[in-house]
């Protein structure tokens, strides 16, 4: 859209209408000053997200339970899974049940009842019960982690539909902008 904007305003004074022209590109750099701001300022509002939001677990280190990094778990530590926390990593639960909202992982929208036999998975929520597991994966070997490596390679996949789009939008545009010489030209 704002090629063809573009293009309007370089016609508009190509055609000396300087006023049309200059409300249009008064428009276009009002947009661009705009869109900038809100860029920088949703920037910003990541980076304080993203440093708010560092997951915290509670594991069995030195002989005492310790509040630590998510991201220093290994395969095999004892962690603390309890209600209102975030699971750090794909655990085994020792002994005992909990409730997790999966929802952000599965779409569930009510919490599911886990016991021994079940492993809850990194991203859920533990809504009810304490439970102390064993980290069995972490990182880019959690479900989670396996779930973001499948999407970057579906994002190669949308680069092409990418451009396929922006080829039909610029004949789109092409034939457009003939039509309008030819109009204004009867």
């Amino acid at each position: 859209m704002p090629i063809v904007l573009w293009i309007v305003i370089i016609i508009q004074f190509a055609l000396q209408h300087f006023a049309d022209g200059a409300v249009l590109l008064g428009i276009q750099l009002a947009n661009a000053l705009i869109g900038w701001y809100e860029t920088i300022k949703a920037g910003d509002a990541v980076a304080a997200l993203k440093n708010s939001l560092k997951p915290i677990a509670t594991a069995y280190r030195d002989g005492t339970w310790q509040q630590i990094d998510a991201a220093l778990l290994v395969p095999g530590d004892l962690v603390k899974l309890g209600s209102g926390s975030a699971v750090p990593a794909d655990c085994t639960i020792n002994e005992g049940v909990i409730d997790v909202d999966e929802a952000a992982l599965t779409g569930e929208s009510l919490p599911v009842t886990m016991g021994t036999e079940h492993m809850p998975k990194m991203g859920s929520n533990v809504v009810r019960g304490e439970v102390d597991a064993t980290v069995q994966y972490t990182g880019q070997s959690t479900f989670f982690g396996k779930t973001a490596t499948l999407l970057q390679s579906v994002e190669a996949d949308i680069g092409s539909i990418r451009i396929i789009l922006m080829r039909v939008m610029v004949i789109l545009s092409s034939f457009s902008f003939v039509l309008c010489l030819i109009a204004s030209s009867i």
